[in-house]
């Protein structure tokens, strides 16, 4: 399946037109912010989990979902 010419001509203008604009759009907001967001009382979300990673002495944290009993889901950057 081939696309007609113009459409091809098309894309690569917008390409080449909207890719500079995306670099002078301003950052978006800084990582690890929720904008707008609440506390959540304690033990009202029970399919959450909050995993304290350790790797020697250094630590970090990360959120899942409880998918089961035995199975947390978490972003791909929790790794631990």
């Amino acid at each position: 399946l081939r696309a007609h010419p113009w459409m091809s001509l098309t894309m690569q203008l917008l390409f080449f037109v909207l890719l500079p604009v995306a670099f002078r759009l301003p950052p978006g907001s800084q990582a690890g912010e929720i904008i707008g967001g609440r506390e959540a009382q304690p033990h009202s979300r029970p399919y959450m989990a909050y995993l304290s990673l350790w790797r020697g002495h250094k630590s970090s944290f990360c959120g899942g979902f409880l998918v089961s009993e035995n199975f947390v889901l978490t972003a791909a950057h929790c790794n631990g």
